[in-house]
């Protein structure tokens, strides 16, 4: 007998009652699915160490005298076993595992003079927004038919047809945001549900469509409630009226506006001339990347993770947060949170993590997706409204929406621009909203001021009893 695999807990008695040491794996729960009369390798680590043999390929080919091919084939077997304490991989018949693999596809990005730049997505995140950059401005981009991105694509085209009553060939992609990150791959043949982390490209796309859905939003709102209801302009350009209303600030200056699906810059000159844009890629991005960087397979518990601090209970009356300072309490935890990576609330409440990585794992993948999407998206929308497409003849930059009340992001924003001297931060429209209602208060300054800007000096003030715009005086 050179090993045993058991069922129950009983992997300690077992091995006291041997005259000598054989490794042992218990609490195998699906061991009816174990092949029997097949060669098989087990392994148990000594304490304080995890498995060497069988998550090394060339290990397993070594024990189970693998040819070069076959060794290829073992790869994701020995990803999917590392760190583990103890593993058992038995040799299955040929044949008995078949593979089948729908290929990443080649993207064909289109620039405005009609111009095709064909890139492979299995080059990675890289290649492809260097296509992105050296095509821009795109016209549009199509992804090849009867690959996972021309499928990815063309789902997107279709919700957004569906949405809007257009034909979908109508329907353009103006802008791609692609990050490289980890998926859990399921092994193939596994008998316990084992994965190993692969690498993917993400993808966010920027659609254009008409302006049909907003005509019949306001359509609508008129039939309902009786009221005059007018398209006022653009969001972003709304935005950078409402931001210029946060003290300290003066043109020329850019905003940044970070929502779930899009980051959206405007920049406005001495003149009061705003240009603005649109990008691929924001908050959801985030919550993708975390959701499947981590294996959780719970979008909502990623979105909290995104948004919340982390701690680790250390005792029943102490914690400590992810910046490593310690917090002592005066009253007892639940027990249950003993010892438990937690997410803390505004409120101080603790919420378990349910997933098994250390809290440094955790945070690691959370910065990382913020920087890999936000930071990314924030320097690549400055320097398309900058006038001379560089960041550092930025003198303001203001952070606007949801996205400028995270705990983290707008102090990662700000430190990848404090190289360049600019003064970031998150806006206070009107001196005491906070980044919140910009654009509620450049919708009101735009129509106030009959236009998209004001022939005021910004910043201004909103009288709201008589509508009445001023300056020198903030509201």
């Amino acid at each position: 007998m050179q090993g045993a695999i058991l069922q129950k807990d009983d992997g300690v008695l077992v091995s006291n009652r041997l005259d000598r040491e054989i490794p042992i794996v218990d609490e195998v729960s699906r061991i009816e699915d174990v092949p029997v009369d097949q060669p098989a390798a087990v392994e148990v680590a000594s304490d304080g160490r995890t498995i060497r043999e069988l998550s090394n390929p060339y290990g397993i080919a070594t024990l189970f005298d693998l040819s070069a091919e076959e060794t290829k084939k073992v790869i994701p077997v020995a990803r999917a076993l590392v760190g583990n304490k103890s593993a058992v991989v038995v040799k299955t018949p040929a044949g008995d595992v078949e593979e089948r693999s729908i290929p990443a596809g080649t993207l064909r990005i289109v620039d405005g003079g009609g111009n095709t730049r064909a890139v492979d997505t299995a080059d990675g995140a890289d290649a492809i927004m260097d296509a992105v950059e050296s095509a821009w401005p795109i016209s549009d981009v199509e992804g090849e038919s009867g690959t996972n991105i021309g499928g990815m694509l063309s789902r997107a085209r279709a919700e957004m047809a569906e949405i809007t009553g257009q034909e979908p060939e109508t329907i353009e992609i103006r802008d791609l945001l692609a990050v490289d990150t980890l998926v859990p791959t399921t092994i193939r043949g596994g008998v316990a549900g084992e994965f190993s982390m692969e690498s993917a490209v993400g993808l966010a796309s920027m659609v254009k469509t008409s302006k049909l859905p907003m005509e019949q939003i306001a359509g609508e709102l008129r039939r309902e409630l009786g009221v005059d209801v007018r398209i006022q302009g653009v969001e972003a350009t709304m935005a950078v009226l409402g931001a210029l209303t946060t003290p300290g600030t003066d043109v020329p200056l850019a905003i940044l506006d970070m929502g779930g699906g899009s980051t959206d810059a405007a920049y406005m000159d001495d003149a009061g001339e705003v240009d603005s844009i649109h990008l691929a890629g924001a908050g959801d991005m985030v919550t993708m990347l975390i959701d499947s960087e981590l294996g959780l397979d719970d979008a909502e518990l990623a979105e909290r993770i995104k948004t919340s601090p982390l701690a680790k209970v250390q005792t029943l009356y102490s914690v400590q947060h992810e910046d490593g300072s310690v917090r002592f309490l005066d009253d007892p935890v639940s027990p249950e949170l003993f010892g438990r990576v937690v997410l803390l609330g505004d409120d101080g409440a603790m919420e378990p993590v349910g997933t098994d990585h250390e809290l440094r794992k955790i945070r690691d993948v959370r910065r990382a997706a913020k920087r890999k999407v936000f930071v990314t998206n924030a320097t690549r929308a400055l320097e398309r409204v900058t006038p001379t497409h560089n960041v550092r003849h930025l003198p303001f930059v203001v952070m606007v929406g949801r996205s400028a009340l995270d705990f983290e992001i707008p102090e990662l924003i700000s430190d990848s621009l404090a190289e360049y001297g600019i003064v970031c931060g998150r806006g206070n429209v009107r001196g005491e909203q906070g980044p919140r209602n910009a654009v509620a208060t450049g919708l009101t300054l735009a129509h106030v001021g009959g236009g998209d800007h004001l022939d005021v000096d910004l910043p201004g003030s909103v009288t709201e009893a008589t509508g009445e715009t001023g300056s020198g005086e903030r509201p």
